[in-house]
């Protein structure tokens, strides 16, 4: 295996090229319920030092104001961007946008960070760097996860952390592990559920309970900010702001959502994430030379898939694919790598499956994933064929729309979602020069770090 840090070298580059092709194609703006509520924290926080958001956005708390539901990780770290851009926005006037585009910002980085981060567990594993490489910027790029790399969704942080934590786990660097997935509970509460798993497994896998104890303090810490924020707004340590009828639970049957993530056309793990087919044999060839990691990685999959089958909206709401198991086919995709190994038929399969599911998402990278709600308001999600037969349609609207100052207030869904076509729209023949030079200047960039990426 090659030298550590020659390694680290390479995980951060590919995360920085993944990084700046998501920003290239990036929206820049904020455009789902869940990462509005999530933005009108890191908002409120910057302008107010409070956690209240408004009615639309929120749930009630005990003192009358309105909370956000969701978890607190990704609007902390979204208040860094909002604040800096506070003087450009006052010099502007269009504060709303800048905060948008700012808070956007952050997802490129995130899965960038979650590519490289894959890379170094594939090479943990054992994957030869080609091998965990593809891996590494497929599971991003080629399937579903693409366009959660420019919505404000929690999905990819939580993914990030528990590919952190698995690798740490493996290099004996248990508070590391434990602070990874203390991360992902500050981003997404559910995931305490995973806790356990880790435990488990660095008690079982030669550690004890010494190392158990080790991960456990950045655990305690997140389970005492999560019952100080519950407090907070709701006066109940066990309070998340999930109440009946809006939101009545687990009361899906899990063969019924099993078979909706599996066969649906909105929501097939299968069609969104076409390389998840290789994961069995993955498990096959691992499972005897590394039965432990391969059993905490199957543990951790089951768990998200239990977790979103159940859910009363398996759904995950109106987006695009199973977005509530993203965390779990991350994981699980990692085992690909060392399956590879040497194989060159094996890394062909696997990059044309990774191509494959580039190619049925990029649709919704180039348009907005509610498009489809304008003329099909039931079903369970957009689909992907008709996602990419509105494009026609979309881009001929966003060609004309730099003409017209009736497009700035328009809904956004009738319009390409590219950040290029939205500073246009918004701003007219002005806004070419900084979309051209934007454009410009990150496919410079995004060069340069590919062309540092041949020795691999």
């Amino acid at each position: 295996m090659a030298p550590a840090r020659d390694d680290r070298k390479l995980a951060v580059r590919l995360g920085v090229a993944v990084a700046r092709f998501l920003a290239l194609v990036g929206q820049a703006q904020v455009t789902v319920l869940d990462g509005s509520s999530m933005l009108a924290v890191a908002h409120s926080l910057v302008h107010d030092g409070s956690f209240a958001v408004p009615p639309t956005l929120g749930v009630a708390g005990h003192d009358g104001l309105f909370y956000s539901k969701y978890g607190l990780l990704l609007p902390l770290l979204a208040t860094v961007p909002v604040a800096l851009v506070q003087p450009i926005g006052a010099i502007t006037g269009r504060l709303d946008l800048l905060e948008a585009a700012a808070a956007a910002s952050l997802m490129p980085l995130i899965c960038g960070a979650l590519a490289a981060a894959l890379f170094a567990l594939g090479r943990r594993l054992g994957a030869p760097r080609p091998a965990a490489a593809v891996v590494g910027v497929g599971t991003v790029l080629g399937t579903y996860v693409l366009p959660y790399g420019r919505d404000f969704f929690t999905e990819p942080l939580v993914a990030l952390g528990l590919v952190v934590m698995i690798e740490r786990a493996l290099a004996r660097r248990e508070l590391q592990a434990g602070t990874a997935l203390a991360l992902a509970v500050l981003a997404r509460p559910q995931s305490a559920v995973f806790a356990p798993l880790l435990l488990a497994f660095l008690v079982l896998n030669g550690g004890g309970l010494c190392a158990a104890a080790r991960a456990m303090p950045p655990l305690a810490a997140a389970a005492a900010v999560t019952v100080a924020y519950n407090l907070l707004r709701f006066a109940d340590p066990l309070e998340f702001g999930y109440r009946p009828p809006v939101d009545p639970g687990f009361t899906t049957p899990l063969l019924e959502g099993t078979v909706g993530l599996l066969v649906s056309p909105e929501k097939s793990v299968l069609l969104f994430a076409p390389a998840i087919v290789l994961v069995p044999f993955a498990v096959v060839a691992l499972w005897r030379r590394q039965r432990a990691t391969v059993a905490l990685v199957l543990a951790l999959f089951a768990a998200t898939w239990a977790l979103a089958a159940t859910w009363h909206s398996w759904q995950g709401g109106w987006s695009w694919g199973p977005r509530l198991v993203i965390p779990g086919v991350v994981v699980a995709l990692a085992l690909v790598g060392p399956w590879i190994g040497t194989h060159a038929t094996r890394l062909r399969i696997a990059a044309l499956l990774f191509a494959a599911g580039f190619v049925l998402s990029f649709s919704a990278v180039l348009a907005p994933a509610g498009l489809q709600q304008l003329d099909r308001p039931a079903g369970d999600g957009p689909q992907l064929v008709r996602q990419y037969a509105k494009l026609p349609e979309l881009t001929r609207r966003s060609l004309r729309a730099g003409r017209s100052t009736a497009a700035r207030d328009d809904d956004y869904r009738r319009y390409l979602a590219l950040w290029q076509a939205g500073i246009v729209r918004q701003f007219g023949p002005w806004g070419l020069l900084p979309a051209l030079l934007g454009t410009l200047g990150l496919v410079a960039a995004l060069v340069w770090v590919a062309g540092r990426l041949r020795p691999v």
